[in-house]
This record gives structure tokens, C-alpha cells and sequence, in this order.
């Protein structure tokens, strides 16, 4: 498995569901004045607000872990990892830009994502690390 892939893949739908729970909790923390919402009352607001925040802990686990692999990644590594993954420039684009062949591009993000990978490694993120945390997630897939 290319766990990597599935992390630079998904690193901005992590934090942008972190966003999004960290607003739901809100939404049930002005709520909490009226139970009448809550089948199971305020019992069932309390094991909301835990169940949401465990989720949001472990969303902002991920995109950390992220970015210190990424800070450990050599600088044009880095770059190259943050246009093609984050900021989602084709790859033909930057064949062009760079006046360089598409399987140079392939190669430097292969070395990019091998890069990442050992950084991930190196901070104790490895596959079993992953999958411990993270494998029942429904990742979107990428090249």
C-alpha cells in the first residue's frame, strides 16, 4: 500500500473536515440550552460532543504528522509535494514551466513521495502507524 500517497491525497480533506466537526460541536454546544434536539437528552449531547471531538483529535493528528514530514522533506521536495498534492497543479503544467519531460516530472514526484515517505517513517508515522489510526477511514484514492 501506498500509504503516503493516501496521506498527500488527503491531508486537506482532513483538516477541512476537522473545520467542519469543529463547527458541528459548536452547533451543539449552543444548542445545549434545549435537550428536546437530543433523543437521549443531555447524556446524548455529552457522547455527541465526545464522539466529535475524539474524530477532530485524530483528524488534527493526521494533517500534524503531515507537517512535520513535510518540514523534514528537503525544501524542493517540499515544493514540488505542496503544488502537485495541495495546491493541485497538473503535472503538464509544470512540465511546461520547467521546460522538462513529463517523465522527469513523474520521476522527481516519485522521489518527492519516497522523500515524504522516509520522513513520515522517521517521525514513527509508518504503515502500521496508518492503518492503526486511520484504516477505517473511507481515503479517496490518487494516482
Amino acid at each position: 500500500m501506498n500509504y503516503e500517497l493516501l496521506i498527500l491525497n488527503n491531508a486537506i480533506r482532513m483538516k477541512k473536515t476537522a473545520n467542519i466537526l469543529t463547527k458541528e460541536l459548536e452547533l451543539i454546544a449552543m444548542r445545549s440550552y434545549d435537550t428536546t434536539y437530543w433523543r437521549d437528552g443531555t447524556m446524548g449531547q455529552i457522547q455527541a460532543i465526545a464522539d466529535i471531538s475524539e474524530k477532530i483529535d485524530e483528524c488534527n493528528a493526521f494533517c500534524t504528522a503531515v507537517k512535520k514530514a513535510l518540514l523534514i522533506v528537503p525544501k524542493t521536495y517540499r515544493a514540488l509535494l505542496v503544488t502537485v498534492y495541495f495546491k493541485y497543479c497538473d503535472k503538464k503544467d509544470l512540465a511546461i514551466k520547467y521546460k522538462v519531460s513529463m517523465s522527469t516530472v513523474y520521476r522527481k514526484i516519485r522521489y518527492a513521495r519516497e522523500a515524504f515517505k522516509r520522513a513520515l517513517e522517521s517521525i514513527g508515522c509508518d504503515e502500521q502507524w496508518f492503518s492503526a489510526n486511520y484504516g477505517h477511514y473511507n481515503f479517496i484514492c490518487g494516482e
